[in-house]
Formats: structure tokens, C-alpha cells, sequence
């Protein structure tokens, strides 16, 4: 790290930015060059790259920014993982089993939430008293959310079962890897996370440092990489090819961008003039924001909450799409 971060004074939160699909608006070299305006980042830092969600097509950074090519350096978590798992064949084996059972659960999760959703919209769509309703439609949307709450603790009860008995961080060919990223850190002043596989890259990010990886660096998370800075990832798809999907609580982000669903790709994977859906999604998830964030759009952490930029849009109570910095 630069000597700038090495204050005595309490430096201010790192800058944090959720971005949309890539769409030649809100590039990367725009973000760069705003956050070295504000004093957040160095002119001519290095940038470290995470693109482990790409899997094969990492460290092609081209396909940030030709523009700041020169000064990104790809961290190549994926490629590192592999080197993990061809050194170190027993951990490979015990981080399978334990994916197996994170798998399993995830069915199992999706079976009872199937039920817990269809009975509240039984629930909505029965006429009568509505004193008589209304607490019942709370209490089936609580046990919704009890649902997912229990999802995030099971997942996270096994990931730490699989930590407690192989503490991968302790591990020879763990620790070697890590200390090449720390290596190409250490002059890096913003890390940009690319999308892809949300999972690969929450597996990948936590296998070599998770939150703490990161620092205080300036982060720039787009499309799923935005989606794992959040505090709790939700993939989403009313109408995958398999039938009727319901979104679900799939895992425990890192946490930098609190109050924040980011829901990339939203138009395309929501029917957002389902207005029964969409309400049922902010309520569920409620007091976070359920923010879609377009081809083009970004979100930033201000000293105020989150700003937005080009026209981002979250989804209201009432299940209306209406600006991020609306009035819920």
C-alpha cells in the first residue's frame, strides 16, 4: 500500500462501487478516474483484478478496460485455486465434500421455500376479513424470511465445520499462494471484482483472504462481483428454463456494501410488472434495498447512503420500480 493510506487520523470508509452489466457506459477507467478526482485512489495506481468468475477466460483484462490494461494486474484466484488443489489433494477432496453438502442443502432449501412461497400467495389471494388476514399474511411472510435466515446459518455452519478441521489458511500451499496476492497488493490502491459465477468468486475471494483481502482499498464490484460485496447474495429468476423459479438467499457476501440486494440483469431475469412478485421481493428483503442495477447503472457508498448514477432504480413496498434515492 501507498504511503498516503498510512494516516494517523481515522481514515474515511473505502469507497465502494456496485456496477451494472458492462455496457460502455460507467466504464472502469470512468470509475478509476472519479475516485482518483475525489482523492480515493493514486493517478496511475495499479488496480488488482478478480476475475476468478470467468474460470478459464481469467486474466484476460482487456475485457475491463483496454484502456487501463497497463495498469491492472489480474490476482488469478482461479488459477491459484487450482495450484491449491493439485498441491494439496486432501483439502481439494474435503472442500468437494464439503460443496456436495452445501449443494444438498441448497435442494433442500429450495423444496421448503417452494412451499413457504406458494402459501403466502395462497394467502394473498384469499378474499375476506382483512383483520383476520393480514396477520396471517405477516406471519407466512415471516416464515419466509425465518427460512432464509436458517439458510444463511446452515451454510455458514458447514463452511466452518470444513475450516475447523482443515484450516486451509494454515495449509503450505494455501499460504504460499496467498503471499504472491499479498505481493501484488501491496502497490494496488483498488481492487475491481468482475462478474461470472457468483460462487466460484465467493469460494475463491474466501479461500485467500475474503473481506480481508480487500483492505482498505477502494472496490469496484460489477454485475456478480457486485453481488458478493453485498451481506447476503440472492440469485433471482422468475422464469428459468427448467419453470418457475423463486429468488433465494444463496450465501453471505462480504459484506462492504450493506442494505444493498444488488439484482444485476434484472429486466432480463424479473418480471418487473408483476407487481405481486416484485412486492413480495422488497418485503422479503426488507430493510434492504432491492437494487437492479442495469447495463450501464452504478451505485456509490456515500457519506449519506447510496447514490446513484444512470437513472438506478430499486423496487419499492408496493412492488414499483421507482429511483434509488426515492423515498420508500
Amino acid at each position: 500500500m501507498s504511503a498516503r493510506r498510512g494516516r494517523s487520523t481515522p481514515a474515511p470508509a473505502p469507497s465502494v462501487v456496485l456496477q451494472g452489466p458492462r455496457d460502455g457506459r460507467n466504464t472502469l477507467s470512468n470509475v478509476i478516474e472519479e475516485l482518483e478526482a475525489a482523492g480515493a485512489v493514486s493517478p496511475d495506481s495499479r488496480i488488482a483484478a478478480v476475475t476468478a468468475g470467468w474460470r478459464e477466460r481469467e486474466a484476460q483484462v482487456g475485457l475491463f478496460d483496454p484502456r487501463l490494461a497497463a495498469r491492472v494486474v489480474d490476482l488469478e484466484l482461479y488459477r491459484r485455486s487450482a495450484r491449491v488443489a493439485d498441491a494439496d489433494p486432501e483439502l481439494a477432496r474435503a472442500h468437494r465434500e464439503a460443496q456436495d453438502r452445501l449443494d444438498l442443502l441448497r435442494r433442500a432449501y429450495n423444496v421448503r421455500l417452494a412451499g413457504r412461497i406458494d402459501a403466502y400467495v395462497r394467502l394473498v389471494d384469499l378474499r375476506g376479513d382483512a383483520s383476520v388476514l393480514a396477520e396471517e399474511r405477516a406471519e407466512a411472510l415471516e416464515a419466509i424470511r425465518r427460512l432464509d435466515e436458517r439458510q444463511l446459518a446452515r451454510v455458514a455452519e458447514i463452511r466452518s465445520e470444513f475450516e475447523r478441521a482443515y484450516t486451509p489458511e494454515a495449509r503450505d500451499p494455501v499460504r504460499a499462494q496467498r503471499r504472491e496476492v499479498e505481493r501484488l497488493l501491496e502497490d494496488a490502491e483498488a481492487v475491481v471484482i468482475a462478474g461470472g459465477h457468483v460462487g466460484l468468486l465467493l469460494s475463491r475471494l474466501r479461500l485467500f483472504g475474503g473481506r480481508e483481502l480487500l483492505g482498505e482499498r477502494a472496490v469496484i464490484g460489477r454485475s456478480a462481483g457486485a453481488m458478493v460485496l453485498t451481506d447476503r447474495v440472492v440469485l433471482f429468476h422468475d422464469r428459468p428454463p427448467w419453470g418457475a423459479g423463486n429468488p433465494e438467499v444463496f450465501d453471505a457476501g462480504l459484506g462492504l456494501a450493506e442494505g444493498i440486494v444488488a439484482l444485476p440483469h434484472a429486466s432480463a431475469r424479473l418480471v418487473l410488472d408483476d407487481r405481486d412478485r416484485t412486492s413480495r421481493l422488497a418485503a422479503r428483503f426488507a430493510p434492504a434495498a432491492c437494487v437492479l442495477l442495469a447495463p450501464g447503472q452504478r451505485v456509490d457508498r456515500a457519506p449519506a447512503g447510496w447514490s446513484g448514477h444512470g437513472g438506478v432504480e430499486r423496487i419499492d413496498r408496493a412492488g414499483r420500480c421507482v429511483r434509488l434515492s426515492d423515498a420508500a
